[in-house]
């Protein structure tokens, strides 16, 4: 009787050791199931300055002065900046701006056919400004940030021509297209320092003018641009 009655105890001790492990695993699935999703309300913003190379072909004039002056305005520097808020943890929308500038200046420049003047005093400068929403994704890590966008929106671009005593003015908004990708390095909680390698892409057209029967204007010309910049940044997380 004692040896039936230690059977039939061992036999409940062992039912309820499998259980209870089975109850703490729905219990703790439970929990997982209904637990609340993680909100996601970050806010950054980063600006930074550094160089700017002009992109597109350069046209030769048939002087070599006055291509020389065209070279010297592919390089310039840039003004960068851009915020984003982050609604999800890969992704957000934002506003990226940047702001491209070079000059030059030379004298004894021959103009080609059909004008064929000297110029004893030439200056020139071109400035291009880009606005736009953009679509920003990003990838953390413990000590780094890198974000990446893609945005569309107007380019402004403004050519001032000086010679001699007279001046030449040549503003022109156009569509365009901008993309880059950071990396930085947070420095505390919110502050960070970093690199930015970006592009912007468009293309203006000048009206058709006519000297003595030939076309000595019309032509597009391809102001995009590739940007080197380093940046300081803030951030809300």
């Amino acid at each position: 009787m004692k040896q039936t009655y230690f059977i039939g105890l061992s036999a409940a001790v062992i039912c309820m050791l499998a259980v209870i492990p089975a109850t703490a695993q729905q219990s703790t699935s439970y929990e997982v199931e209904y637990q609340a999703p993680q909100s996601y309300k970050d806010f950054r913003f980063s600006v930074g300055g550094g160089y700017a190379f002009r992109l597109g072909k350069i046209e030769k004039t048939g002087d070599s002065k006055l291509d020389e002056l065209n070279k010297q305005l592919r390089h310039g520097f840039a003004i960068d900046a851009d915020a984003q808020y982050f609604f999800k943890e890969g992704w957000g929308l934002g506003l990226n701006m940047n702001y491209c500038s070079s000059s030059t200046s030379g004298g004894n420049i021959n103009l080609p056919p059909p004008t064929l003047t000297i110029i004893r005093n030439y200056k020139e400068s071109q400035n291009i400004l880009f606005v736009g929403p953009s679509f920003a994704g990003r990838s953390e890590f413990s000590k780094f940030l890198l974000v990446s966008s893609v945005a569309i929106g107007p380019m402004f671009y403004k050519d001032k021509i000086n010679f001699d005593d007279g001046e030449i003015y040549f503003n022109r908004t156009v569509f365009g297209f901008n993309a880059g990708i950071s990396g930085e390095y947070k420095l505390s909680g919110n502050v960070g320092i970093g690199v930015k390698l970006s592009y912007t892409l468009g293309t203006i057209y000048f009206d058709s003018l006519y000297l003595d029967g030939q076309k000595v204007g019309g032509d597009k010309q391809n102001i995009s641009s590739l940007m080197l910049t380093a940046f300081l940044s803030f951030r809300t997380w």
